[in-house]
C-alpha cells in the first residue's frame, strides 16, 4: 500500500506539472526555476525510465537553450502565444481534434463528480490543462480512499478519462505542436508527456483490469 501511495503522489505530481505547463505562459522565476536542482534531479529520475530517457533528453536541450535566451520569459510567452492562442494555433482542447461532444462529455464527468474548476481555468473544460488537473485529483482520490471498492471506483475513474478522453485526442495535439514549434521548448514538452500517458495508461492497466471508457 506504501507504494501505491508513493506512487499515486509521484502520478498526480506529474500531471499537475504538465498541467501548468499547457495552461498558461511561465513567468521568469518559474523558467528559473528549471535551472534549480529540484527541477534537474526531478528531470533525472524520469531519464531513469527507459521509455522517457529520449524525451526528457530533448526537453534538457530545449531547457538549456531557455536559460540562456535573450528576454527569455517574454520570448516564451510568445511562443506560448503563437501555438495555442493564435487563430492559426494548435489548439489545446480536445474539441477541435475530435469533436464537439467532447466538450459536452467533460462537462458531465465535472458535473456527475462534483467538481468545479471554473475558479482555477477560464477554458473551456475540454482543454488539456484541466483533463491534466483532473487526473491528478482523481489520482489523489484513490491514494485517499478509505476502502478497496473506493479506490476501485476511483482508478475506474482515471482509466475512463485517459481513454476515454486524453488518449483518444492528445496523439494529435503532440504531433500538431512539435511540427508548429521552431524553438522546441513545448514541442519537446508535449513529447515527453505523450510518453507519461502510455506510460500510465500501462500502469493503470497493471493495478486494475480496463475498464470501458465513456
Amino acid at each position: 500500500m506504501q507504494e501505491f501511495l508513493a506512487t499515486s503522489e509521484r502520478r498526480a505530481e506529474l500531471y499537475w506539472w504538465f498541467a501548468t505547463l499547457f495552461s498558461a505562459e511561465l513567468s521568469d522565476e518559474q523558467i528559473a526555476e528549471y535551472d534549480s536542482y529540484d527541477v534537474r534531479s526531478f528531470l533525472k529520475s524520469l531519464s531513469t525510465l527507459d521509455p522517457m530517457r529520449p524525451a526528457v533528453a530533448e526537453l534538457n536541450e530545449a531547457i538549456a537553450r531557455l536559460l540562456v535566451r535573450d528576454a527569455r520569459a517574454t520570448a516564451l510567452a510568445a511562443d506560448f502565444k503563437g501555438l495555442f492562442l493564435a487563430d492559426t494555433a494548435v489548439q489545446p482542447y480536445e474539441s477541435a481534434h475530435l469533436d464537439t461532444s467532447s466538450l459536452d462529455r467533460m462537462q458531465q464527468r465535472l458535473a456527475r463528480l462534483a467538481i468545479d474548476v471554473s475558479a482555477k481555468y477560464q477554458q473551456p473544460v475540454d482543454h488539456l490543462g484541466v483533463e491534466l488537473d483532473l487526473m491528478g485529483n482523481l489520482i489523489i482520490r484513490a491514494a485517499e480512499a478509505a476502502s478497496a471498492d473506493q479506490r476501485e471506483l476511483w482508478l475506474g475513474e482515471q482509466e475512463a478519462l485517459l481513454h476515454g478522453h486524453l488518449l483518444a485526442w492528445f496523439p494529435h495535439f503532440e504531433a500538431a505542436c512539435r511540427a508548429a514549434d521552431p524553438f522546441g521548448f513545448y514541442g519537446a514538452s508535449a513529447r515527453l508527456l505523450g510518453v507519461f500517458l502510455t506510460m500510465d495508461a500501462n500502469y493503470l492497466s497493471l493495478v486494475k483490469p480496463a475498464s470501458s471508457a465513456d
